[in-house]
């Protein structure tokens, strides 16, 4: 494991500078949060949707686990080329494509807009700024030159925002937190930063070679997810992501009953705070599942005073590991070449 030292293999290895952007992860989210300016009229909405795709849409799922039991108006995702049918002018529409040109994105806007839906679209150009601008949506603006996947900042930040600017929910504290604490987590998880002293290498290390298979709870089951797409598309493996209790009710029989569970390593997103009832299911499902199937499993413990900083520690973590995999496996984490392809044949 000794390459992931080898400061120079990295950056050749690296060819989008993804580590180099990941390094700067804080100093993203601090721009946006205090340069970002909104002026937009009052309005409650009965409800939220949040749709996207892949990098984009997963700040759909983040923010549905970090409101859900902060704010009384249900906030659902959409990862489709059309809308529930439930929305209409009281829904609060984010349409988020980073590149402007999401197929499945642009047919929910058209669809939001004929609903008159109160749209607020984020993109760094492409069709959906255009569309904007001839349709009169308010439309927020994203740094341009990133891969989606990298670019969660220059999403994210912008809803707290506009949901802090409705009057729905103020973020700020915990955006403060956030920052402070990603400070931190990035000192000690750096690529400049040897294994030995390296978590995220460490956990890096200790699922080469295997499918992870990531499991949250509570406020961290977007988090599992975002921790799989990463897996996929910096790492190029295969990975699947669970929620605890869930898991408990049908996958645990899985890893009891087939003959390759050894395959597979269980990666847990823990929490120290997490409801007691959560932490025996977790304790007991490393007894009866795991314990006698598989080699070994990962506990990842969030830190952070408010639940927004624990989430993006998660997130701040796990984008780490996707890419020191990567590079374990030789691979480039930049390129999603079949992506590509598939969208040039649609």
């Amino acid at each position: 494991m000794a390459m992931l030292d080898d400061q120079e293999k990295l950056k050749k290895m690296d060819s989008g500078g993804m580590l180099e952007s990941l390094e700067k992860f804080p100093e993203q989210i601090e721009d946006v949060f205090r340069t970002l300016e909104l002026n937009l009229l009052p309005f409650k909405p009965d409800d939220i949707v949040v749709t996207g795709m892949g990098g984009s849409g997963i700040v759909g799922d983040i923010l549905q686990s970090f409101l859900a039991n902060r704010i009384s108006i249900p906030i659902y995702v959409n990862k489709d080329y059309s809308l529930p049918s439930f929305v209409g002018e009281n829904t609060l529409l984010f349409v988020i494509s980073y590149s402007g040109n999401t197929e499945e994105t642009l047919r929910a806007a058209e669809n939001g807009i004929k609903k008159g839906a109160k749209v607020v679209a984020i993109s760094s150009n492409g069709e959906l700024e255009r569309m904007c601008e001839e349709k009169g949506m308010v439309f927020i603006k994203a740094a341009a030159g990133y891969h989606p996947r990298a670019a969660i900042a220059f999403m994210f930040v912008p809803v707290l925002k506009l949901l802090s600017e409705l009057l729905i929910y103020d973020s700020d504290v915990a955006i403060l937190d956030s920052l402070k604490v990603l400070r931190v987590l990035r000192d000690e998880i750096k690529a400049s930063v040897p294994t030995d002293e390296n978590e995220a290498k460490g956990i890096a290390a200790s699922i080469h070679g295997k499918i992870p298979v990531i499991y949250g709870h509570s406020i961290y089951n977007a988090v599992a997810n975002r921790w799989h797409t990463q897996l996929n598309e910096n790492a190029e493996i295969l990975s699947w992501f669970g929620a605890i209790p869930e898991m408990n009710h049908n996958e645990i029989v899985g890893w009891t009953g087939d003959e390759n569970a050894s395959m597979f390593v269980p990666v847990l997103l823990r929490d120290s705070n997490e409801d007691e009832r959560i932490s025996k299911r977790i304790e007991l499902s490393k007894e009866l599942a795991f314990k006698n199937n598989v080699e070994g499993w990962v506990e990842v413990y969030a830190k952070g005073e408010t639940q927004l900083a624990r989430i993006l520690y998660l997130i701040y973590m796990g984008d780490h590991v996707s890419i020191y995999l990567a590079m374990l496996r030789g691979k480039d984490p930049s390129p999603v070449e079949v992506i590509d392809r598939l969208k040039e044949k649609l």
